[in-house]
């Protein structure tokens, strides 16, 4: 399957097909199903997935139907308690009598109730100062902490960061014009506090404009050892009225090249943006270097929404594993923006570096406008 199909790409694709599914109740399962153009001979499955996983699946027929006519229908799912984190789909696909696939699409269903995962057997969690940084560990996970944020992330000794999670907010190709006098690609962030209550790090930083007289974004981080095993990151974004419209609010962080691998449990299988249309929550799989889509200028691409788990590895032993306590949308990339910038000036494609860059973003693209205001993102590392 190509996945560099983008997502305006994918949208028009969605509009070409037949069915357009409504999901009217998710507690009981009772859909509505449009059609769009005059079909005979239809068949319906249906199947509940745990975290991209089949749970259960069941069939409809829709046999002779006709373009803008609607038929509702009412599936048996019975969706389990679930752990924190996962998430349960429903996912309706329609096909011919040749059994080509006409039409899919999934509906994310809330659970009767969610419960704790297990915690981690003999997992020692704690916090120590070292000069001007903190160690701090969750079991064989173990993080170096300055007042800058987190410069490294190891588990059993073995690197699985080598830079980050640092503010970005930069996005080649998407700077609207009002907001160019604050040259994003040139912000500087500057540090402000290095805290701690014993239990969790708190890093306090300030990200300046290049014109002074403008307000500070505030970047705000905090580390805190759990004890299965993860290490929970909070962050904060207070955005003043003078960065209002920016196209990213999110973090970077750095990996060594080698871990290229992405299964995550989202939207997919293309890129996408929040409120992308045609596309299903489950778990894909995608490589670094296959998530860029080519396009003719320099634009940041290779989005993908909705994210509740995030696995990157390098199909060995090294793997950083990501929780969202809230959604996210994330990009891997063999380069950074910047790089993407460079080659569009001197007419190239962007070359692999020698480190991945992964962006995890609480809002992107111009369908979640950032405006003033404060904005927070939850998220578990775990191995």
């Amino acid at each position: 399957m190509d996945l560099k199909i983008t997502a305006a790409e994918a949208e028009k694709n969605y509009s070409q097909q037949p069915f357009k599914v409504e999901l009217l109740d998710a507690m009981t399962g009772r859909v509505r199903v449009n059609c769009r153009r005059d079909h005979r001979d239809v068949s319906g499955k249906w199947q509940l997935e745990i975290d991209g996983v089949r749970h259960s699946f069941g069939q409809f027929l829709l046999k002779e139907i006709s373009a803008g006519e609607s038929r509702d229908f009412l599936f048996s799912i019975e969706v389990p308690d679930l752990v924190y984190g996962s998430e349960a789909v429903l996912v309706i696909f329609f096909y011919d009598q040749n059994g080509t696939l006409l039409a899919k699409e999934g509906f994310a269903v809330p659970p009767p109730a969610y419960i704790l995962p297990p915690s981690a057997e003999n997992c020692f969690t704690g916090v120590r100062f070292d000069v001007s940084q903190a160690i701090i560990s969750s079991g064989k996970l173990s993080a170096v902490i300055d007042a800058n944020g987190m410069r490294e992330l190891r588990y059993n000794g073995v690197k699985l960061l080598t830079g980050g999670p640092r503010l970005s907010l930069y996005r080649s190709g998407m700077i609207p014009a009002n907001l160019s006098p604050l040259k994003l690609d040139r912000l500087r962030v500057s540090a402000d506090r290095f805290v701690s209550d014993g239990r969790s790090i708190e890093c306090h930083a300030l990200a300046l404009p290049t014109l002074m007289e403008m307000d500070e974004l505030e970047f705000t981080q905090r580390f805190t050892p759990q004890t299965d095993g993860t290490i929970r990151y909070d962050v904060e974004f207070v955005v003043p009225e003078s960065f209002a419209g920016i196209p990213r609010l999110g973090v970077v962080l750095r990996l060594p090249r080698e871990m290229s691998s992405a299964g995550y449990y989202g939207y997919g299988p293309y890129e996408n943006y929040p409120g992308t249309s045609g596309m299903v929550r489950s778990l894909y799989t995608l490589k670094a270097e296959e998530s860029y889509p080519e396009y003719s200028k320099a634009v940041s691409g290779g989005s993908r929404s909705g994210v509740k788990k995030l696995t990157v590895s390098d199909g060995d032993q090294r793997q950083l594993r990501i929780i969202a306590g809230s959604e996210f949308s994330f990009a891997l990339l063999p380069f950074d923006e910047f790089a993407i910038d460079e080659a569009a000036r001197n007419g190239k494609s962007p070359s692999p570096e020698s480190e991945n860059c992964l962006y995890l973003d609480c809002r992107i693209g111009d369908k979640q406008p950032v405006a003033s205001g404060l904005y927070r993102m939850t998220l578990f590392f775990g191995h």
